[in-house]
């Protein structure tokens, strides 16, 4: 059975990916202290930026980095159209009774109009199309910027200024990727009034695709706020500014419950804020500082901005963490971050053994643990046993960390990717229980739920996640799955077009309309949003190209889903079912001597005691059919409906190669009356019986 929608071992990492996940409730404390703003203090030059705008208001913190300039985060101050010389801003600073009003804070000393002098860019994180989405999250860490200038130079009043400290990323990381930080804010869960410093934080370079990345604790209002050295290295000038906090994560944003940052967590790399280096604006900015003998030597150095690592180019981020390993040979941390490196290379075999050599240096780095258990669990090649060992993984994880959902919840998809749904659900409901609001457990046990025939059930957890993040196109697609598993095609194409409403030309979407057309038969309808979802998405899944693989199948055009069904194969060699589709479209084709040795194929890179080997064995006629029926009786229960449905759709099609069409016809039948409709196979039946004189499926 080849799936019509992405394999459940990977909605974890989905789920992720759209902002689902929550961490483990951290055991270690918040050691944030608020700090005094009055002149002369250090920390005397942070102050609030506030923005009143046409859309609302929206604030942050901003700093001081000359008598006349603060620093803030660009987002806090951009319109919906983008930043402008001519917007007005206002600019909080010290203590006393001065508002701002509009906040109820009234606990400012002085404030002056500030105005955008030189700015990066701004975008919405969570609206417009994917690519845009995409696109506005790898610039967010280099370009969430901006320079104000102040009509009264307040840094003349006794306030101050922050000096700055760039560093390109790549000397960074070859130094060894980590230094002693503080970050300064204004946060939300402090009433954006106290002054908070986390005073004991970790600076990690570029972790992720976008910026650097910190430990630090930080919530909504801390935009804009400065990261600094926690003490001066060499003849540095302390205090100094290496970045402005820009992306804060909080466990439940919405209850202002900031997320303390465990080191001993196993996503506790997964979880980190992100800030913009003073190293991606300083060649902007320079011009309207204060002369700085160590601004100065840097961009004789680096005259053009700092961009990091590209995702789209691994080599210069692998070669530097080598670097750095070879002075920290020992170290778990780099090794985990050149690992997370080469799996964005796709050279999982690489990762693998960095994540092992990380457990070497430091058997306790549950990061490092976690890590290799996703990468197992994600790549699942049989013949290396993946998922016994990534369930091995998750087995000590789990143990040391009993109160941390993601666990429960990785595990509980790793279960599901082999079948043991029931198993799944325990894990799902141990998650929900520890934390109630987690969607991502939400989510993965209603599919669960789907693939044990609890429909009811199922529909009140996709309610209830959509309730709770109803601006979250990904879950609309994931529920428009389920009606049409529940046979409601109206209800389905209602939730895409939602979620297209939400996230326009969402590949995700657009291929699960393309599904839905599928099975009404609108087999052109399904081509155009096939062929949609196949060149919005830069890195199409062999699922995107396996389902119009199919749809060209089942028009009769056999050389384009041949080519479909390779290229699919080609993308996703742990998937075994395109061998056996290319088999049937091959054997249609009269090629039935490259349709065997597809499978002979399969065979070398499949465990012959594992589903759908024994399949493929018996269409080589290397079994007798008693045989093979006995291996389809193994497994959970739901497996064995699968691999009943399996060998029911590919000995129809072997005996309508043969010419034996009442015994296709008979086998076919059976097929869609499973109504296992997730399955690719299952419209191939559908116009299989149709083309033997069964009921009509196509329409015209």
């Amino acid at each position: 059975m080849r799936p019509t929608t992405l394999p459940r071992a990977l909605l974890t990492t989905l789920a992720c990916l759209f902002m689902l996940c929550h961490a483990a409730t951290a055991k270690v404390a918040d050691d944030r202290v608020t700090l005094p703003r009055e002149k002369g203090t250090p920390m005397g030059a942070v102050g609030m930026v506030l923005h009143l705008g046409a859309d609302g208001s929206a604030l942050g913190t901003g700093f001081l980095v000359s008598p006349c300039h603060v620093l803030t985060a660009a987002h806090v101050v951009s319109e919906p159209e983008g930043i402008s010389a001519d917007q007005v801003l206002l600019f909080f600073i010290g203590s006393g009774n001065l508002g701002p009003e509009y906040y109820e804070a009234n606990s400012f000393a002085e404030l002056s109009p500030a105005r955008p002098v030189v700015w990066g860019e701004s975008r919405q994180l969570h609206k417009g199309s994917t690519a845009d989405r995409r696109e506005a999250w790898q610039k967010a860490g280099w370009d969430d910027w901006a320079l104000l200038k102040l009509d009264k130079c307040l840094g003349d009043e006794g306030y101050g200024y922050l000096n700055l400290l760039p560093i390109a990323t790549r000397d960074f990381t070859r130094d060894g990727n980590t230094r002693p930080i503080t970050s300064i804010g204004l946060p939300a869960d402090h009433n954006n009034e106290k002054l908070t410093i986390d005073p004991a934080c970790t600076l990690f370079g570029q972790v992720d695709s976008t910026g650097w990345q910190h430990d630090c604790t930080s919530m909504p209002g801390n935009s804009g706020g400065p990261i600094l050295a926690a003490k001066p290295e060499g003849d540095e000038k302390w205090p100094r500014v290496m970045g402005i906090t820009v992306i804060s994560t909080s466990e439940h944003p919405e209850e202002l419950k900031p997320m303390i940052n465990d080191p001993e967590a196993p996503d506790y790399l997964g979880n980190l804020p992100t800030a913009v280096p003073v190293s991606a604006f300083i060649d902007k900015i320079a011009p309207y500082l204060p002369k700085d003998p160590v601004v100065s030597a840097y961009l004789a150095k680096h005259p053009n901005a700092d961009r990091g690592y590209s995702i789209d180019n691994t080599k210069e981020p692998i070669a530097d963490l080598t670097a750095a390993i070879a002075k920290k040979p020992r170290s778990a941390l780099l090794l985990t971050l050149r690992g997370s490196w080469l799996e964005a290379a796709k050279d999982e075999a690489a990762a693998l053994v960095d994540y092992s050599a990380a457990l070497r240096a430091d058997p306790k780095f549950a990061p490092a643990l976690y890590a290799r258990a996703q990468l197992r669990g994600y790549r699942d090649d049989k013949m290396q046993g993946d998922a016994k060992a990534a369930l091995a993984d998750l087995e000590v994880l789990i143990k040391r960390f009993p109160d941390d959902p993601s666990l429960r919840i990785t595990r509980g998809a790793l279960l599901s990717g082999a079948y043991d749904y029931r198993a799944a659900l325990v894990d799902y409901d141990a998650a929900l229980k520890l934390d109630p609001s987690n969607i991502s457990a939400r989510l993965t046990r209603a599919n669960a739920r789907v693939e044990l025939g609890d429909m009811k059930g199922a529909k009140a957890d996709f309610d209830a996640a959509i309730a709770a993040r109803s601006d979250n196109a990904y879950l609309l697609v994931e529920r428009a799955n389920y009606q049409l598993r529940a046979g409601d095609h109206k209800r389905a194409f209602d939730d895409i077009e939602a979620a297209l409403k939400i996230e326009p030309d969402m590949p995700t979407a657009l291929n699960a309309r393309a599904i839905v057309h599928l099975d009404l038969g609108e087999i052109d309808k399904a081509l155009i949003d096939a062929n949609r979802t196949i060149g919005l998405d830069p890195d199409p899944s062999s699922g995107h190209i396996a389902l119009r693989g199919t749809i060209h199948h089942i028009k009769g055009d056999l050389d384009a889903a041949i080519a479909d069904y390779r290229e699919a194969e080609k993308l996703n060699p742990t998937e075994p079912f395109d061998a056996l589709m290319l088999y049937i479209a091959l054997g249609e084709a009269g090629r039935m001597n490259e349709a065997k040795e597809e499978l002979r194929q399969l065979l070398k890179r499949w465990p012959t005691t594992e589903w759908p080997s024994p399949l493929a064995e018996h269409l080589l006629g290397e079994n007798s059919e008693a045989e093979l029926k006995k291996a389809a009786m193994a497994g959970t229960e739901v497996l064995r409906k699968y691999q009943d449905f399996d060998w029911h759709f590919y000995l129809g099609a072997q005996a309508m190669l043969q010419g034996d069409k009442k015994k296709a016809k008979t086998y076919f039948q059976h097929v869609v009356d499973t109504d296992m409709r997730q399955f690719l196979e299952y419209n191939l039946a559908r116009i299989f019986l149709e083309r033997l004189g069964g009921d009509s499926y196509v329409k015209g």
